[in-house]
């Protein structure tokens, strides 16, 4: 991603949302993390494509969480005002399928990357998406 012109008064933001894992979870997340990252001087272009990325990784923990141990999706979001670095992480509590080639059916990988550094944790208690955005 591009590096972004960001307004010198970027300020410390944090947020923590538990949903349902189900679809419609996704237009909360983009309206509440839209709303921190607004508030904490994020501009336009780095907003669109972190929140596209976001959207994304919710997408994809509602779709393909197997076997939840809870019918919910948990995501961060913190600006760390310091460091210029946005970290949003998508949490899920299913367990981990190695994707086959007829899984493959978009560009989700790509839409996260536009949020910054993809990471994937998978582990027992879900997988763990981080995407990370330098300013």
């Amino acid at each position: 991603p591009a590096v972004a012109v960001v307004d010198s008064d970027l300020s410390d933001a944090r947020l923590e949302l538990e949903l349902p894992a189900a679809p419609q979870s996704a237009s909360e997340v983009r309206r509440e993390v839209r709303r921190l990252l607004e508030s904490a001087g994020v501009d336009d272009d780095t907003l669109f494509e972190l929140l596209l990325g976001l959207s994304e990784a919710v997408n994809n923990a509602v779709e393909h969480a197997v076997d939840p141990s809870r019918d919910a999706i948990v995501v961060r979001a913190e600006v760390e005002a310091a460091s210029r670095r946005i970290r949003l992480e998508v949490q899920d509590f299913g367990r981990w399928r190695e994707r086959r080639s007829s899984m493959d059916r978009g560009h989700g990988a790509t839409l996260m990357g536009l949020g910054g550094t993809v990471k994937v944790l998978p582990g027992e208690e879900g997988t763990l998406v981080t995407l990370e955005r330098e300013l």
